[in-house]
Order: C-alpha cells, then sequence, then structure tokens
C-alpha cells in the first residue's frame, strides 16, 4: 500500500510566468491583495517587479527580504512585515530559500504559535495558510511541488523543515526561462541538491512506484544535462531539462523524504554556512559507499535505467560529474576541521527520527569513520 498528494497545480515550460495572471484567475484566487517574498536578487534582476506588474488591479507589495539559507529570525521578520499588508495572495519568487520563508509565512499568518515549536513536527497546524503560489527561479530545491519549508534554527544549532500538506503551494509556475541568469556555481549547487533528492529518495524504504518513476527520471536527466547547463549557461534544452529534474525530484521527496546525505548537509549548514547543494555534494558518493551491499540492487537498477554498466560505473559517474562541477571532496575544501567530525556525527545521530528509512542505519562510530574518509 502507498499513498501519493499532490494538489498543486504545475504549469512548467519555457515563458510560462507569463500565463501567470491566468492560471491564478483559474484557481479562482483571491488578488485584492498580493505579497510578492523574495530575495534582493529577484528584485535587481527584475522578476520581482515583473510578478507584482501582472496584477495590475490589486493592491501589491514586495518583500525582498529573505537571506539565503534563512534562519528563523529571517522568517520571522519577513512574517511581521507581511502580516501588516494583510495579503490575500502570496507570490514567492526566487529559489528554496523565498520559497520556504513563503510557506511558512502563508501558514504562520493563519496558524499563530511558536515557529521554533512547529519545526520537526509533523502537520501541526490547525487551518490552510493565505494561498501561496510558487515561482522557482533555480532549479535544485524542488520546493515548488513539496511539504517541506527548511529553516535554520541558530539557537538550538539545528537546520530542520516545518511538515505539512498546507505547505504545499496552490500553483507553481515553473519557467526554465528564468534560470539563465544564474550563476555557475549556482547552477552547480542547485543542480546537486536536485540530484540529491533524485538519489536519497530512490535509497530509502519509504520510497513508493510513484516517486520511484520521479527519481529515475530526474537522475537521467541530471546526469545527462547539469553538465551541458553548467557548461553552457544559454543552453535552453539543457536549462529546461535540468528544470523539470528539479521539480520531478522535489514530488519524489514529496513521497519518500530524503536521507543520511541531507542530514549531515543540514548539520554542516548551521556549523558553517555551507551552501546546502556543495554540502550534499560533498557528502553524496561517500553515503552511498556506505550503504554497501544494502543498496546493491538499487543502484544497479539505477545504472541499468541510465545507461550505465552497474553500481561502480554508476558511482564512478557520479564521481566524475561531481569533479566537473567543482564540488569539493575533501572537509578541509570547505573550512571544516577534522577535529571537529565527532561533533558533527554526534549532531547527526540526534535526528533519530531521520534515520529509521536509511538503507543502513548507522552508529555514531560508523559515522565518524565516514566522515575520516573526507579528511
Amino acid at each position: 500500500m502507498f499513498r501519493h498528494y499532490l494538489p498543486t497545480k504545475l504549469l512548467f515550460g519555457w515563458s510560462s510566468l507569463e500565463r501567470l495572471p491566468e492560471e491564478v484567475n483559474s484557481l479562482k484566487l483571491d488578488t485584492q491583495r498580493v505579497a510578492v517574498i523574495c530575495s534582493p536578487s529577484a528584485v535587481a534582476h527584475g522578476t520581482a517587479g515583473r510578478v507584482a506588474k501582472m496584477f495590475p488591479s490589486s493592491e501589491v507589495e514586495i518583500f525582498d527580504s529573505v537571506e539565503p539559507d534563512p534562519t528563523v529570525e529571517n522568517a520571522l521578520s519577513v512574517l511581521n512585515s507581511v502580516s501588516r499588508f494583510k495579503p490575500t495572495l502570496i507570490v514567492a519568487v526566487g529559489g528554496g530559500s523565498p520559497l520556504d520563508v513563503a510557506k511558512a509565512v502563508s501558514v504562520l499568518l493563519e496558524n499563530p504559535g511558536s515557529l521554533e515549536s512547529f519545526i520537526g513536527v509533523p502537520e501541526p497546524f490547525e487551518k490552510p495558510g493565505v494561498p501561496l503560489v510558487a515561482v522557482p527561479t533555480t532549479a535544485g530545491s524542488g520546493s515548488e511541488v513539496t511539504p517541506y519549508a527548511v529553516l535554520t534554527d541558530r539557537k538550538k544549532l539545528r537546520k530542520a523543515p516545518l511538515i505539512s500538506s498546507y505547505l504545499y503551494p496552490k500553483l507553481a509556475v515553473v519557467d526554465p526561462e528564468l534560470t539563465l541568469t544564474l550563476p555557475r556555481e549556482v547552477t552547480a549547487n542547485s543542480g546537486v541538491d536536485a540530484l540529491t533528492h533524485a538519489l536519497e529518495s530512490y535509497l530509502t524504504q519509504r520510497r513508493t512506484p510513484i516517486s520511484s518513476f520521479y527519481s529515475l527520471e530526474a537522475t537521467s536527466l541530471l546526469l545527462r544535462y547539469l553538465p551541458k547547463a553548467f557548461g553552457n549557461p544559454n543552453h535552453r534544452e539543457a536549462r529546461t531539462k535540468v528544470m523539470f529534474a528539479s521539480t520531478l525530484a522535489g514530488m519524489a521527496i514529496a513521497d519518500a523524504g530524503a536521507g543520511l546525505v541531507h542530514t549531515l548537509a543540514h548539520v554542516v549548514g548551521v556549523l558553517y554556512r555551507l551552501p546546502h547543494g556543495l554540502a550534499n555534494g560533498l557528502f553524496l558518493v561517500p553515503v552511498i559507499r556506505f550503504y554497501g551491499l544494502s543498496v546493491k540492487d538499487d543502484l544497479n537498477r539505477i545504472a541499468s535505467f541510465v545507461g550505465l554498466n552497474g553500481a561502480e560505473d554508476f558511482l564512478s559517474e557520479l564521481e566524475r560529474l561531481l569533479t566537473f562541477l567543482r564540488i569539493p571532496r575533501r572537509l578541509s575544501q570547505v573550512g571544516i576541521p577534522s577535529e571537529d567530525i565527532p561533533k558533527i556525527a554526534s549532531m547527526a545521530m540526534a535526528k533519530k527520527f531521520l534515520m529509521g528509512s536509511l538503507p543502513k542505519i548507522p552508529t555514531e562510530r560508523e559515522l565518524i569513520e565516514l566522515l575520516q574518509t573526507l579528511v
């Protein structure tokens, strides 16, 4: 038995942003007061202003203070500003950070309480939030089709998601053209995030027949097209395929969740403020190798699907891709001292609720040994 739930209406395609007003009207969403939530880069690139102009009969305000890898404090600051505006509709524009903050703001406007107390608790909200439209401008997080909103709580040194079916956007407009302005580094890091979603959602005990299809197709597309998008940012077909893969991978983790790679990436993200996709890339191959025989059959199936000859050939291809994308392979390359390994392992092991669906559950000693391979 398995369950699949995706209440988000998806519009995908080149220049699909132009149809945003039409799609909003088709859903009969109230556009009287529209809050556009984004980071400063969405304003600088003109995307936020472009969206705002699509609602000429509405009162529109842009809230552009979302930070990279947003903290609880950042989300509450945005919430405070948006609450005074009293929006009837929220449009989130940007990468995973603006989308996640907007999702948090959406539900908190209708569900008063301590944001910190909601983090990591499944389905903590009693009521739906203010209707939300997601317009992703990076190809990585897949947040436009997930029930998660990841935030960092620096007081408790943890990075974890809000988890609620009310966090699904009403509408996702996924326009690959918006990724043309991404720097190479962001293309690489966000693409590796999507690839990690695809692989971790396939190598989990929670996967379903539907999520498996999403995972395999996303993996195949990213192996083929992410190098092309990285090599030539103006490659229209590559940008389209990578964006589609990111959305598919988001659908996969919505059903199946992620795994140990994300757990470790969240820990080092909090401690050292590493970009999330880069941290995923650092741990991706070592974690899969740690899983060993427990995922051999799964890796063989992935390899067959993408046209490679078995598990080891697939892992070698993965390593070549990460090297090509200039993803660091050693802790020292990203400023993580080896003496911090026990602390990282201990913090990861504290996330016990994430461990149950892993193909191989590590002990703390095994996690330390895994991390030591990256010294």
